[in-house]
């Protein structure tokens, strides 16, 4: 979590607020995060999404590059996966993992104490919004095990490229989702060597019911296995469960964007424990070509 990420402006004191918001509504019986091995799919992820101002996006990396490094010498607790997309607008997303309200109350806390000792940096993040982005959204969501497929297998020490998929849902329409979602898993079952997603639930930051698909990709060559195996799915579940899952898209949803984003490590501020499962990818020396900004 970064504090420009989750506070535009209001430094130290907005953290605080924000520390007692989550602790107001963190369920007793949460476990601890150290329960979970590195890189499996945290039980809340914190989103925090940036659109860039057109040929900003050096700037703003610039930017951020001197930020994590202020984090990193001052020793600020806050860690973040940052994400380029790769289609659509130029964009950035920012993962915060955690595994209770408890864990995000503590980081805002640390985070709240390393801005007040040193306010240069909260100045800093505030003009790297200001003159870089034309709008930042951040919400938090709950993974939702019943409707994800092989969660267990998902690692984001390991991830390279994510697939997100954000489905807006009429409200009162929640539970026509969640038979469409286990429909498509049971479909996708069927299929040797299907991919593994996650679903998770957002609960605080957008207007309507919201959730996301996460697919976690290697590579794009991915992505050809993945639509390999679409016609193969669909063909399993049949026409009945086909039609009914076009019914649903007709009546629950809203509205459903996807699109591709890319890990910069370079930029990205992730535990020892986690950058251990593959240091040379999350520790790199030089840039890489892929990180790049779009043309």
């Amino acid at each position: 979590m970064k504090l420009n990420r989750v506070f535009p402006a209001g430094a130290a004191a907005v953290a605080a607020a924000l520390a007692f918001g989550f602790a107001a509504r963190a369920p007793a019986q949460e476990s601890a995060s150290a329960a979970r091995p590195a890189g499996s799919a945290p039980r809340y992820l914190n989103v925090v999404h940036e659109r860039l101002k057109p040929g900003h996006a050096a700037a703003y990396d610039g930017m951020l590059s001197s930020i994590r490094g202020s984090y990193e010498r001052f020793k600020i607790p806050a860690s973040w996966i940052e994400l380029k997309s790769l289609t659509g607008p130029d964009e950035i997303l920012a993962l915060n993992l955690a595994d209770s309200f408890g864990d995000l109350e503590k980081m805002g806390a640390g985070i709240a104490a390393g801005i007040a000792a040193h306010p240069e940096l909260a100045g800093l993040q505030d003009r790297q919004l200001a003159e870089n982005t034309t709008s930042v959204t951040n919400f938090i969501a709950e993974r939702v095990d019943a409707l994800s497929f092989h969660p267990a297998t998902i690692n984001f020490a390991k991830m390279r490229l994510l697939h997100l998929t954000v489905f807006q849902i009429r409200p009162g329409h929640e539970a026509e989702f969640a038979e469409a979602e286990k429909g498509i898993a049971d479909a996708y079952g069927k299929v040797e060597g299907s991919p593994a997603w996650m679903i998770y639930a957002v609960n605080a930051g957008t207007p309507v019911p919201a959730y996301l698909m996460l697919t976690l990709l290697s590579s794009l060559k991915d992505e050809d296995a993945a639509a390999a195996r679409r016609a193969a799915a669909m063909e399993a579940a049949g026409a009945a469960v086909q039609q009914r899952l076009q019914e649903i898209a007709r009546s629950a949803y809203e509205s459903i964007e996807t699109n591709i984003y890319i890990v910069n490590p370079h930029l990205s501020n992730m535990p020892a424990d986690f950058t251990a499962v593959d240091p040379a990818f999350w520790t790199p020396k030089t840039a890489p070509v892929a990180a790049q900004d779009k043309r």
